[in-house]
């Protein structure tokens, strides 16, 4: 039966090892190297910390991560806070459109980066539909040329990261004992002191889970940035540049690198946290 066991998991450590650990590998190797193809990691030119020296040094490189990690940091905060009633709702409730509402929750992901993009520079473009309705009713065009701002880039990834937010929550939301708010409520509480002293504690790893989620795919993105954001760069973006226009794979690599451990260290902190406060609430 252990036989069987292992050659059923063969498959999938096959495609774990090709598909991620190996990349990464290779990646990590490459990214040390600052000349040479990205597949020959033992290039003569040595190892050398330049290209992470390059992306810390460089203040455009450095304001490229930082606007990275502040983007992430603002839609993954964003994309609870507005997607945390809907999750709510979803479990709590039962009505006609519950489905088509779900489904019109779920659209964006199906929308790639360029798509949604495109649907921003449409929306609060500097002729966007947005500032033309403004403008006829007060006769100034607000939040023209929104797109292309940071407040802009924020919206879009948070219209990008509905689905994932949403998705998330809800299914933490399911496991939730709402005979516990029934209790609190019987107990004269009411509804701020039940949020805030019963609801919220006990929510809080699927916040956390949430947060994860969207905070690691918005580092990672550059499909709208690459469209809307012209006045300050994200480091994905860099890094597209770095690979596509300049063929600079050493500098490409440990953009690349980088991100992937920012990506970790707040998964697995955000994870470890959420099942300590699970084990602390259980």
């Amino acid at each position: 039966m252990k036989h069987r066991r292992a050659v059923l998991i063969l498959p999938l450590l096959a495609l774990t090892f090709g598909l991620l650990i190996w990349p990464t590998v290779v990646l990590a190797l490459r990214s040390f190297q600052s000349t040479g193809d990205i597949l020959q990691a033992s290039s003569a030119a040595g190892f050398s910390f330049r290209n992470y020296a390059s992306i810390v040094v460089d203040p455009y490189y450095r304001g490229a991560l930082l606007h990275s990690i502040l983007l992430s940091l603002f839609v993954a905060c964003g994309s609870i806070l507005l997607c945390l009633c809907p999750a709510w709702l979803f479990v709590r409730k039962e009505f006609p459109s519950k489905r088509f509402l779900r489904a019109l929750f779920t659209l964006p992901m199906s929308f790639s980066g360029i798509i949604v993009g495109f649907i921003v520079v449409i929306m609060l473009g500097r002729i966007g539909f947005v500032p033309l309705v403004l403008e006829r009713m007060t006769g100034r065009p607000w939040l023209s040329g929104l797109a292309y701002r940071f407040c802009g880039l924020v919206v879009a990834y948070i219209y990008f990261e509905i689905p994932r937010a949403t998705l998330t929550l809800e299914s933490s939301l399911r496991k939730f004992n709402f005979q516990l708010e029934a209790a609190a409520r019987s107990l004269g509480a009411n509804r701020w002191q039940r949020l805030m002293y019963v609801v919220l504690p006990l929510i809080l790893p699927a916040l956390l889970s949430a947060f994860a989620v969207t905070f690691s795919v918005s580092l990672g993105s550059f499909g709208v940035a690459l469209i809307v954001s012209k006045r300050f760069s994200i480091l994905p973006v860099e890094l597209y540049d770095q690979l596509i226009g300049f063929l600079n794979t050493g500098l490409a690599a440990a953009m690349g690198v980088v991100l992937m451990l920012i990506a970790f260290v707040v998964n697995y902190s955000m994870r470890n946290l959420g099942r300590s406060e699970e084990e602390r609430l259980g």
